[in-house]
């Protein structure tokens, strides 16, 4: 083997390495929600845009009902809820494109995802009864 070979092993073995922790340092991670108190409501304010997301997460009960809503530059914000991080849309609950309400199967994590094309400032108001 010549030195050349060696480099570009060495390359390689740093990179594949290193790629799942640079990966691992660019994803984002859910916000928690909690709600105040003995508050039924959250609402969050923030701006979003392009490949962007915004991710959060609340620990509900089984039986709890729950809304979400959300308000944004015309209308360009989306929002999913899902058992799992950028999941698929949960399959109980009414969903109109703005607001989501359903009752809660079973007790857990569930995650609120947004995002925007091509971006929008928008007001997520989420409720529990």
């Amino acid at each position: 083997m010549n030195f050349r070979q060696i480099a570009l092993l060495v390359v390689c073995a740093v990179a594949f390495f290193a790629l799942p922790s640079l990966v691992q340092a660019q994803e984002q991670e859910a916000q928690s929600l909690c709600f105040p108190g003995t508050g039924k409501t959250v609402v969050v304010t923030s701006f979003i845009g392009g490949e962007a997301h915004d991710s959060y997460a609340l620990h509900l009960r089984a039986g709890r009902k729950l809304s979400v809503r959300i308000r944004s530059t015309a209308n360009r914000a989306q929002f999913t809820v899902s058992t799992s991080e950028f999941g698929e849309q949960v399959s109980f609950g009414k969903f109109n494109g703005e607001t989501w309400t359903g009752t809660i199967p079973e007790t857990g994590v569930y995650f609120i995802s947004v995002v925007a094309h091509p971006d929008a400032r928008y007001i997520l108001r989420v409720t529990r009864e």
